[in-house]
């Protein structure tokens, strides 16, 4: 159908790239010995290293090549002393994925990422295509004309922007301030009492201000990266495949196959609940996006099943007490064990460092919040079918997960120990294609035996399938 082709140039920088630390080599006995007047000579080695790594690179991107044929099967080739060949079917890949940074188009290149269905991550396939290459390979390995649309407004815009940037400022805050306490503790270990004092006294509070500092700096850049990659952005359905768009600095387009999709996240992450915007998450196969591919308002769940045929929330409950009885306080240990040390701490400085309470306090005020998250995943967690769909609640730091089971080759594991026997509890490890894993941690027993029961009657999921 294409003709054996070549890949971009920037497929044999990628090689170029892997091996830059030996440039560094011959330089390291001029660092160490200081003998400037051999800089010249190792300058001289790495020229010549350089030429050696470049006709190497210029053989491999001679010795591959790709074709897709008439039946739509792509085939990566090697012929160099060996001959070998790698054959890829449209219907054996779980997502596509495209990425074209600032100096990729600059170049007219292209990054394409083919995720099978059945791999683990590290098996996907990446290649380095010309920007037409890359479009057509899309097109005919996963076509997806468009059907169903879906631009973000204003609103939507906003809280993608939030959510997309509200979790890694949170956790290294939490990181730094950690840092400064380790550093306070490592002073008193090794000077006076009184010395120590002193210090405190001196740069804690400076200390202090460089933490929110570099905290709202963080913030800021996460607010930027997450606002690019909102900039253009379309969702649209279509021939069975749910697809993305968009990007400023990093465009990045993504396709997924509906019927390998293996499971769609919700996470109730604090920022989202407080703007009553939700983010979708989507994973297939070992492909699992770092961005929601789209966030909807409370209220918008059919914007949701248009774009997601079949997508179920788990049940609303009523929370009861009832519902923890005899369930295992591991749920708390994480977030209640970081409050305890950093309590603990508060008391001995508010005695030895009045200067340190500040700075501690932030961390403490972090993990009181951290615990109370962790309190409702005590009470929410779970597993439950609905409808066609297998869904369960879980409890990851402070954002709690809705996931909605599509791939019907999920399998279930029971676990018991002995104190969940005696009280009727089991925890539920769902493995998916692609060699992850995720457990349901102390649920009923009954309800681990309806979950599994209902798997094993699953039917294959048909998108078209009238619910």
């Amino acid at each position: 159908m294409t003709g054996r082709r070549r890949y971009h140039p920037f497929f044999a920088l990628r090689f170029m790239r892997r091996t830059l630390l030996l440039y560094l080599v011959p330089l390291v006995q001029v660092l160490f010995r200081r003998d400037w007047a051999a800089l010249s000579t190792a300058l001289a080695q790495d020229l010549v290293l350089f030429c050696l790594l470049a006709a190497v690179s210029w053989v491999m991107l001679h010795a591959s090549s790709w074709e897709l044929d008439a039946e739509g099967v792509l085939r990566l080739r090697w012929d160099l002393v060996v001959s070998f060949e790698r054959t890829i079917q449209g219907s054996q890949l779980a997502a596509v994925q495209i990425e074209r940074p600032v100096a990729y188009r600059l170049a007219g290149a292209c990054r394409v990422t083919l995720y099978p269905a059945l791999l683990p991550r590290r098996q996907a396939v990446t290649l380095c295509l010309k920007r037409r290459d890359a479009a057509l390979l899309a097109d005919c390995l996963m076509p997806a004309p468009e059907q169903e649309v879906y631009h973000p407004a204003g609103g939507e815009r906003l809280a993608f922007v939030l959510l997309g940037a509200n979790s890694l400022s949170t956790l290294l805050l939490v990181w730094l301030a950690m840092r400064q306490s380790d550093s306070a503790a490592g002073q008193i270990a090794w000077q006076q009492l009184g010395q120590a004092v002193a210090w405190a006294a001196r740069w804690l509070p400076a200390g202090l201000a460089w933490v929110l500092t570099a905290w709202t700096f963080l913030f800021g850049a996460s607010l930027l990266r997450s606002f690019s990659h909102t900039v253009r952005y379309t969702v649209w359905r279509g021939g069975g495949v749910l697809a993305s768009r968009g990007g400023l600095f990093l465009r990045v387009e993504r396709r997924f196959r509906l019927d390998r999709l293996t499971y769609a996240e919700v996470r109730l992450s604090p920022a989202a609940r407080l703007l009553r915007c939700y983010p979708v998450y989507l994973t297939a196969g070992s492909c699992s996006a770092d961005d929601p591919l789209f966030v909807y308002r409370a209220g918008q769940e059919a914007l949701v099943r248009r774009l997601l045929p079949g997508f179920e929330m788990p049940p609303r409950r009523r929370l009861t007490f009832a519902q923890v009885r005899g369930r295992s306080l591991v749920f708390l240990a994480p977030g209640g064990g970081c409050l305890a040390f950093f309590l603990l701490l508060l008391l001995v400085a508010s005695w030895a460092l009045p200067a340190a309470v500040p700075l501690l306090a932030l961390p403490a005020a972090v993990c009181a919040l951290w615990l109370a998250f962790e309190a409702e995943g005590l009470f929410r967690e779970g597993a439950w079918p609905v409808g066609r769909r297998l869904t369960f609640l879980r409890q990851r730091r402070m954002s709690l997960c809705c996931v909605c089971i599509f791939s019907p080759a999920a399998a279930l594991r029971i676990t018991q120990s002995p104190w969940a026997v005696l009280r009727g509890r089991a925890s539920l490890t769902f493995a998916y294609p692609g060699r992850l894993r995720e457990t349901v941690r102390s649920i009923p027993l009954a309800d681990a035996q309806t979950c599994a029961a209902f798997l094993e009657r699953k039917e294959p999921y048909d998108p078209n399938h009238p619910l």
